[in-house]
């Protein structure tokens, strides 16, 4: 059985979602970019709620990536994500 390649574009798109489910902010308002605590507006709480869905959803481990004093972005978390899954 072939394994279909997840790329980065997929990953940010579900992190933007599941963000957008956990804020209840629309999809289009979370840029790629966008700080989640310093811009979304997020607490800790919900990072490692992100962290853990996206650990679930792409069969990784984050622990030792987490760090809640670093700033995190759509993109960073993608890119940890991605980095794990290649």
């Amino acid at each position: 059985m072939e394994t279909k390649q997840i790329t980065l574009d997929e990953i940010r798109q579900t992190i933007r979602r599941v963000m957008s489910e956990l804020v209840e902010f629309d999809v289009s308002e979370i840029s790629d970019d966008a700080l989640f605590i310093e811009e979304l507006g997020v607490n800790s709480i919900t990072i490692v709620q992100m962290f853990l869905t996206c650990q679930d959803t792409y069969d990784v481990v984050l622990a030792n990536e987490m760090n809640l004093a670093e700033p995190m972005s759509v993109q960073k978390l993608a890119e940890l994500v991605y980095s794990k899954l290649n």
